[in-house]
C-alpha cells in the first residue's frame, strides 16, 4: 500500500509520543528546580547523610529528590538521570506543569496569570519535544560546524529562562515555518510605507538610498518601483520596510486594513533572499547573502513573558547610539589589543498608525505592530582562519548529553583551565573594562558584540 504524503495535520504530532514527552518533561522539570533554587523561591535540603542528595519537599506528600552540586553564584547543577519524584512515598512521574501548579503560591503566580503561564510551558515543551525528537548533531560536530545549523541546533536558546520557547500567537504549521529550531526558509514581505507614517534612521556612513540598495536585490526594488508608479503612486512619497510575513498575514492585514486602503500602506510583494530564524526568533539571518544585515522586525507574539513588538519611537535614535559606542570602542587601546567590537544596528523604520497612538500610550503593544531594524553580519568581520559560533552553543548539550564546550577544549591544544583563561579573556575582560572605564554595560544576550 503506497503511503500519502504527509499532511500539515499529521506532522503537527509527529513528534509526541510518551517517550519523548518524558524526556522533554525531565528536562524542564530538571530546570525548574535548578532555576527556583538559584533564584532562592525553593529551598531544597540535603537528604541526610549524602552531601550531594537534596530533597524538595511540597504540599499533599510531594516530594523530589536529586543529586546536585551547588556552584558559586548559587548555581544548582542537578546531575542528569538523577530527578526523582514520589507523591505519597509512590513513584510518580515528572511533569512541568504539574510542578508549576504545586508551586504557585511559592511562585506568586495568580489566578488570572497561571493558565496563560502553563500555556507558555506546555508550548515550550512541545518545542522541547520537537528538539528531542529530531535530535541534531553530536557536540563533536559542532567544532567545524556551520554557523546557521549551529544556530538551529540549540536546546535552550535562553538556558535561564524556563518558559523560553511559549510564542503564544504561531499555530502549528506557523511553528515550522518561523521557529529557530525549523530552520525553515523565510522570505520576507516588502511594503511602501508613507512618509506621513514612517520614519527611517541610519548610520552616518550611509544613506536611505545606500541601505536599501546593499540590501535589496535591484530587480526586486525595481518591481517595487514599477508597483507604485502602477498604481499612480510617486515613489519618492514612500520608504520601503521589510515585514515579517507572519505579522503581514495575522495583524497588519486586519489592523492595519484602513491605512492598506487609504495607500498610506502599500503592499509590494516579496524579496528574494531567504533568512532564517534566530534564537531571538523576531531576528533572521541572510542566508543567501551571507554578508546583508541581520533583519529584526515587529513580531506580535506573546514569548518569555511580553509581545514580542518593536517600538517605531525608541528606535529612531538606536543607529546614532550604535555609532558613538562603535567609536568609543574603536578608540580605546585596551578594547581593540582584545579585537572586541560590536554589530552596529545600522538603520531602522518605525510606522506610527495614527488611530492607535491616539488610542494607547506609546508602551503599549498597539504601538508596537510595524518596524523593523538591521544589525551587521558578523559575516563582515570573520578572518581568515575564523568561524562563527552563537555563544549560546557553549551550554549546548546533545543528544547524548555531551557537551560543545567541552567538544571544543577537546579539539584544541590546551586543557580546561587555559581554555577558560582564555575565553575568559576574550569575553569577560572587555565587557568589565567597558563598565569600569565607560560606564557601559551590555543586555544579557549579547546579540550585538
Amino acid at each position: 500500500m503506497t503511503r500519502m504524503p504527509v499532511t500539515a495535520t499529521e506532522q503537527a504530532v509527529a513528534h509526541l509520543d510518551a517517550r519523548t514527552w518524558a524526556a522533554a518533561n525531565t528536562r524542564m522539570v530538571t530546570k525548574m528546580i535548578s532555576e527556583f533554587s538559584h533564584e532562592l523561591l525553593i529551598t531544597p535540603v540535603k537528604d541526610g547523610g549524602d552531601d550531594n542528595v537534596y530533597t524538595l519537599s511540597l504540599d499533599h506528600g510531594v516530594r523530589y529528590r536529586f543529586a546536585a552540586r551547588v556552584l558559586e553564584l548559587e548555581h544548582w547543577h542537578i546531575e542528569a538521570g538523577t530527578l526523582e519524584r514520589t507523591v505519597g512515598g509512590a513513584p510518580a512521574p515528572l511533569d512541568a506543569v504539574t510542578l508549576i501548579t504545586e508551586l504557585r503560591e511559592v511562585l506568586g503566580i495568580g489566578p488570572a496569570a497561571l493558565p496563560i503561564y502553563l500555556e507558555e510551558i506546555t508550548a515550550t515543551l512541545y518545542s522541547m519535544a520537537y528538539k528531542l525528537a529530531h535530535g541534531g548533531p553530536a557536540a563533536a560536530n559542532f567544532v567545524d560546524g556551520d554557523f546557521q545549523q549551529i544556530e538551529a541546533a540549540m536546546m535552550e536558546g535562553h538556558p535561564a529562562f524556563v518558559a523560553n520557547s511559549g510564542r503564544i500567537g504561531f499555530d502549528s504549521v506557523d511553528y515550522r515555518a518561523y521557529t529557530p529550531e525549523a530552520a525553515a526558509p523565510i522570505r520576507l514581505v516588502w511594503v511602501a510605507a508613507h512618509i506621513d507614517r514612517a520614519e527611517f534612521a541610519c548610520s552616518a556612513d550611509r544613506s536611505y538610498g545606500e541601505h536599501i540598495a546593499a540590501e535589496l536585490d535591484g530587480a526586486n526594488h525595481e518591481a517595487f518601483i514599477d508597483r507604485l508608479v502602477a498604481q499612480g503612486l510617486d515613489p519618492a512619497d514612500y520608504l520601503f520596510m521589510p515585514v515579517h510575513p507572519w505579522q503581514w498575514h495575522n495583524k497588519l492585514v486586519y489592523l492595519f486594513a484602513g491605512e492598506i486602503a487609504s495607500q498610506h500602506l502599500v503592499y509590494l510583494g516579496f524579496g528574494q533572499d531567504t533568512y532564517q530564524a534566530q534564537q531571538s526568533i523576531r531576528t533572521l539571518f541572510n542566508r543567501d547573502n551571507t554578508e546583508r544585515c541581520y533583519v529584526k522586525m515587529a513580531l506580535s507574539i506573546l514569548n518569555m513573558g511580553f509581545t514580542r513588538g518593536l517600538s517605531p519611537y525608541y528606535m529612531r535614535g538606536t543607529p546614532e547610539i550604535n555609532d558613538w559606542i562603535d567609536q568609543l570602542i574603536r578608540g580605546d587601546a585596551y578594547l581593540q589589543s582584545k579585537g572586541f567590537s560590536i554589530l552596529r544596528e545600522v538603520a531602522s523604520i518605525g510606522y506610527r498608525h495614527p488611530q492607535f497612538e491616539a488610542a494607547a500610550p506609546k508602551t503599549d503593544a498597539y504601538n508596537k505592530m510595524l518596524a523593523a531594524l538591521w544589525r551587521e553580519s558578523p559575516f563582515k568581520q570573520v578572518e581568515s582562519g575564523q568561524r562563527l559560533m552563537t555563544m549560546a552553543a557553549l551550554l549546548h548539550r546533545d543528544a547524548d548529553e555531551a557537551s560543545v564546550i567541552g567538544a571544543l577544549i577537546d579539539a584544541s591544544s590546551l586543557d580546561i583551565d587555559r581554555w577558560l583563561a582564555r575565553y575568559l579573556d576574550a569575553y569577560m575582560s572587555p565587557l568589565l573594562h567597558c563598565f569600569f572605564a565607560h560606564d557601559l554595560v551590555f543586555m544579557p544576550h549579547g546579540e550585538n558584540i
